[in-house]
């Protein structure tokens, strides 16, 4: 997804930077910087959540994702929207949108994750396997379990 947003952008970033007038040496060079900072954000976001930081402490990281992602959306449609395609516009804002989306669920989603594995006690006990016969102290068999 994030591969797509970042071709996306760099496809339409670098014809509105060259029709407002921004040189061709720095046009090409926005989207890929909004984007690779977005591609930041989220791995950050993700390895905090995942590590079972509090929420106060993503909160920044994920408010700067949120305003990166408004500025990918905003950078790949505004050149259809400025040509009267909205078409395209509205199928470039989907990779933009649901970047904005995981940025907003993801670290909740992770931290629900990490704590459904704890409860559930993924530690080094093992399962009993229901299929083996029980045996008691002296070696003898007593059946199979149920």
């Amino acid at each position: 997804m994030i591969g797509l947003t970042f071709l996306s952008g760099i496809g339409n970033v670098l014809p509105l930077g060259l029709r407002l007038g921004v040189s061709a040496y720095v046009a090409p060079l926005v989207a890929p910087a909004v984007d690779l900072s977005v591609l930041a954000l989220l791995l950050g976001v993700r390895s905090l959540a995942l590590n079972g930081a509090p929420p106060v402490e993503i909160r920044p990281a994920r408010r700067l994702l949120v305003l990166a992602s408004v500025m990918t959306l905003a950078l790949n449609v505004m050149e259809p929207l400025l040509v009267g395609h909205y078409g395209k516009a509205a199928f470039d804002a989907v990779g933009p949108l649901l970047l904005i989306g995981w940025a907003e669920v993801g670290p909740g989603l992770l931290q629900a994750i990490a704590d459904t594995d704890d409860v559930a006690g993924t530690g080094s006990e093992p399962v009993a396997d229901f299929r083996q016969p029980t045996v008691d102290h002296d070696g003898e068999g007593i059946g199979r379990a149920r």
